[in-house]
């Protein structure tokens, strides 16, 4: 495609210049061998380079195969200049390779034209085709007048010559021909000859001497123009150094407007996160404030029901003291029958004894619930709920074994509970029950408070086997008793009140895991 757009812009005269002023003779005979043209001289002088240089443009417009190789021959010789061109947009292109005068003088106009004509971009094509006829054109004016002049040299040294004697000396000679290249600024008398000799010869020396002055004055004006040139060449390398750092400044500048445009797109990007955050951040709001809603209702059923667990708590207390008066009273009386049935004193002193011997009561309650999802979350496994009652009853006398359990309709647990009663626990247990908003409900709170306070007058020590917090009211209330109190649960879902609030209190490990 590339090759098709060159053989469209220009012609086989022009590729043929291109051809001979970027390549030598060695790489001429390299490329025709490459291109398989056959008669080409082994030899290579101006006349036989000429000639293969036309042959290799006349093939470039007929063979395809050597316009690729012609084609990337010339890629590779001025591949700095390709390089260079894009770089340059359209505009920058035609701001510095306006004129072809700059890049003759640089020695980098056919690599420049060459890189024009091949770029993708038709406007760039255009201006690479601007600079090559322009330079064609400043070369034909040139070759016209060096022509003209010459033709006109050759005349006036015609018309001059019998009138210039053998005699005259070198100097004369050479100031008459710059002279006569500037005929048209110094007029010179013609007049017809005499025959006086010395007539001749003043009229002679009259024109040698305006011919010297003329030469001063040409060669006064020369030096001038030779300043100005140098002049001309110093502010030229100082614009190709301007325009060298002004390309640099251009790159640069390029680089930071597309460092701004990505800095561009990242800022829009975080004010959409940002927009989505603030979005988020509003449902999220609206979410807890409803949650917040429900739970402080929560807190306000539950405060209600704590209060009226306490107003029960207080009456059932005051009834189980009247109970715990009764109590001591009965066993008091039987004691005392006691004593008189072992009116011996060897049964005295074995009573004595025995009562010495006696350990304390123990009651253990168990909140199977609240057991089995903390070893379900946090181990995935059950309690060992034989091993955990021989474990915290210990020597002492085991006066009662409460397992109490939440029955969920679609969970069959007949197996597990007699499993409990054969092995020394009272199962207790309660339906779940749903409530009108579709939640449901099934503790053991207020029962197991209830069987303590109503057993308190026959136990030394209360075993706690349950980590929930509401507890810890009803331990504060059995230690006012005078009785201990030991929990036993999960550490991890023990509250820490109710742990400071107990005697003692036993970690469940992995050793009562099954």
């Amino acid at each position: 495609m590339i090759q098709q757009n060159i053989k469209a812009q220009i012609g086989k005269h022009q590729l043929a210049w291109i051809l001979a002023q970027l390549l030598d003779e060695n790489e001429i005979t390299n490329l025709i061998n490459r291109c398989g043209i056959r008669d080409a001289p082994t030899q290579m002088d101006s006349r036989s380079a000429n000639w293969v240089i036309e042959n290799l443009a006349d093939a470039f417009f007929r063979q395809e195969t050597t316009q690729q190789v012609v084609h990337e021959y010339l890629v590779q010789k001025t591949e700095g200049a390709i390089r260079r061109v894009g770089y340059m947009n359209v505009h920058e292109v035609q701001t510095f390779l306006r004129t072809c005068t700059h890049l003759v003088e640089g020695g980098d106009f056919t690599e420049i034209v060459w890189a024009l004509l091949i770029d993708s971009r038709q406007d760039v094509q255009r201006q690479g085709q601007k600079l090559l006829k322009e330079y064609e054109q400043s070369v034909h004016e040139i070759a016209n007048v060096g022509s003209l002049t010459r033709s006109e040299e050759d005349a006036d040294r015609s018309s001059r010559s019998p009138q210039i004697s053998a005699n005259e000396d070198i100097d004369t000679i050479q100031v008459s021909e710059v002279s006569l290249k500037h005929s048209h600024e110094v007029s010179i008398p013609q007049e017809k000859p005499t025959p006086e000799p010395d007539r001749d010869f003043n009229q002679l020396q009259q024109t040698v001497n305006q011919l010297n002055e003329a030469y001063a004055t040409l060669k006064s004006e020369n030096e001038d123009l030779k300043r100005q040139l140098q002049q001309s060449f110093q502010e030229n390398e100082e614009f190709r150094e301007k325009e060298h750092r002004f390309m640099e400044q251009d790159i640069h500048v390029q680089q930071l407007q597309l460092e701004l445009h990505n800095l561009k797109r990242q800022v829009e990007k975080l004010s959409n996160q940002s927009a989505e955050i603030q979005s988020i951040q509003k449902v999220a709001q609206a979410d807890f404030a409803v949650e917040l809603k429900s739970f402080e209702d929560l807190v306000y059923r539950s405060n209600q029901t704590i209060e009226q667990m306490q107003s029960d708590f207080q009456s059932q207390v005051s009834e189980l003291s009247k109970f715990s008066e009764m109590s001591k009273a009965t066993l008091i009386r039987t004691r005392d029958k006691v004593e008189q049935y072992f009116c011996r004193q060897d049964a005295k002193q074995s009573l004595q004894n025995r009562i010495l011997k006696e350990q304390p009561s123990v009651g253990v309650f168990v909140d199977v619930q609240n057991m089995f999802y903390a070893a379900k979350d946090r181990y995935a496994g059950r309690v060992d709920y034989i091993k955990l009652l021989d474990l915290i009853v210990g020597p002492r006398q085991l006066v009662v074994a409460y397992a109490y359990v939440v029955q969920i309709p679609e969970i069959n647990q007949s197996g597990f509970l007699s499993l409990l009663e054969h092995n020394g626990y009272t199962i207790k247990s309660k339906d779940l029950r749903l409530r009108g908003d579709g939640t449901a409900k099934g503790d053991w709170d207020v029962g197991i408070a209830i069987d303590i306070v109503s057993m308190l007058g026959a136990l030394d020590v209360v075993i706690l086997a349950s980590g929930d917090g509401d507890f810890c009211a009803l331990a504060e209330l059995i230690k006012q008793q005078g009785k201990r109190v030991e929990v036993v649960a999960f550490e991890h879902n023990t509250s820490m009140d109710l742990q400071r609030m107990a005697d003692q209190f036993f970690p469940i490990g992995d050793e009562l895991l099954i």
